[in-house]
């Protein structure tokens, strides 16, 4: 413990030098960084009335920002962690240079860098700038008393302590020997007050940085997703192009050899065999590979594989589809729109008892209204473009999730897409379900 204790003092010793400069250089540089600010900052107020005062508050503001900026650098000079930046790279609202104004205007993490220029930091400055000065003084002072103090004008007599006589620059040295002892300790906690109030004002905003670790998390989950997808068409494609045209290759060279032989050969059984495994085998990869990718999807596209399996479906569908020309945008996302359709009607023509059901399949730029009543499952649906598959049937209704089944599966598959799952069946019917994409 004396070793750790004795380390972590000599640290301090090798700060000393980046601490003692920082603290020194403070008071000139907020100052300065006062003075700028605040005649900035009251022109821009009082000019505000008139076209000059908003970009004059807003340079003030920006040039605040500037000098949070060299706080947290001389921060990180002197040795202490890098405090994490404000992203200051959005957007303004309003297009142009008066739109750019009035962004950093209405920013409220400007105005809290130029408070720590104008104000806190002046403060805070000026103190630690004092102490550090009051702390070098009495090092010096009372460590150089033996040599200056008999110029002094003042002729003090010695000071006892019981019977014994004690010069006073040895009470000066003591002094001096404890200020010097204990000055990079001093200088190391006016420095840590500095950081922790530049973290508190200066640095990100806690709730920022977790909404952009939250969009990463968003964004990385979706990436997923799209990559998934895409190595499913890829897979799609490779089992079409391989083993699939191998498989029937082999058929037709077996069915060609079992009509070549002749009546009573042996060998015939076996090749019948082997041609009925064969096509059994082709028949399941192709389920397979329909699994992965269906054909009519990928030849045809979104339009024309929704239309097919609402023409497939075993109770009658009313298919409405209002892309608006839109399919491009669809691309990256057609596939897992295709398979919650299908298993959503499919859903529906085993349990619902229905003998109607409504298909719509729509992109609209704008988010989902809220007049749907039912539970809302995990997602979000972020403001903008938006696909939307509305399925509704004349069932008995009462659908529910259950972990792992059907509407489960769907959820997650929505969730994955950062979309919305609604559901409306109360018992008796009607069932309603809607599902809300957004798109890039």
């Amino acid at each position: 413990m004396t070793a750790s204790r004795e380390s972590g003092y000599a640290r301090l010793w090798r700060a000393l030098p980046r601490e003692l400069g920082f603290t020194l250089a403070s008071l000139p540089i907020v100052i300065t960084s006062c003075v700028v600010l605040w005649t900035g900052l009251s022109l821009g107020v009082g000019l505000a009335i008139v076209w000059v005062g908003l970009p004059l508050l807003a340079v003030s503001l920006i040039i605040g920002r500037w000098f949070g900026s060299l706080e947290m650098t001389r921060l990180e000079a002197a040795g202490r962690p890098a405090i994490p930046r404000p992203d200051w790279n959005a957007r303004a609202t309003r297009p142009g240079l008066f739109g750019r104004f009035l962004h950093v205007a209405a920013d409220g993490r400007y105005w809290l860098q130029a408070l720590h220029g104008a104000v806190v930091n002046l403060v805070v400055g000026t103190v630690t700038w004092s102490i550090a000065i009051t702390w070098i003084s009495l090092v010096f002072g009372g460590l150089t008393y033996w040599f200056w103090g008999s110029f002094a004008s003042t002729d003090l007599d010695p000071l006892k302590v019981g019977s014994t006589t004690v010069p006073w620059w040895s009470l000066y040295a003591a002094v001096g020997l404890i200020a010097l002892l204990t000055l990079p300790i001093v200088l190391h906690a006016l420095v840590l007050l500095h950081d922790v109030i530049a973290r508190a004002m200066l640095g990100e905003w806690r709730v920022t940085a977790l909404r952009r670790a939250a969009a990463a998390a968003e964004a990385s989950r979706e990436s997923a997703v799209l990559a998934e997808d895409r190595s499913l068409r890829r897979l799609e494609r490779d089992i079409h192009d391989g083993p699939q045209q191998g498989l029937l290759r082999i058929q037709f060279d077996l069915a060609s050899a079992s009509r070549a032989m002749k009546p009573g050969d042996p060998a015939a059984a076996l090749v019948e065999g082997a041609l009925a495994l064969t096509k059994e085998t082709l028949h399941e990869l192709r389920e397979l590979s329909r699994g992965l990718a269906p054909p009519l999807l990928q030849d045809r596209g979104l339009v024309s594989a929704v239309t097919a399996l609402a023409a497939r479906s075993e109770v009658p569908v009313t298919a409405t589809i209002e892309l608006a020309g839109r399919e491009a945008s669809l691309v990256d996302v057609e596939r897992s729109i295709y398979f919650v359709v299908a298993e959503l009607l499919s859903n529906t023509a085993k349990h619902a008892r229905a003998s109607a059901v409504t298909l719509r399949l729509a992109v609209a730029d704008q988010a989902p209204d809220a007049e749907l009543k039912g539970p809302v499952l995990p997602g979000t649906v972020l403001p903008g473009t938006v696909l939307r598959v509305e399925i509704g049937d004349d069932g008995v209704g009462g659908a529910s999730e259950i972990a792992g089944h059907g509407l489960d599966g769907i959820r997650q598959r929505i969730a994955g897409l950062r979309g919305e799952f609604r559901i409306d069946s109360p018992a008796g019917g009607p069932s309603r379900f809607v599902v809300v994409i957004p798109l890039r």
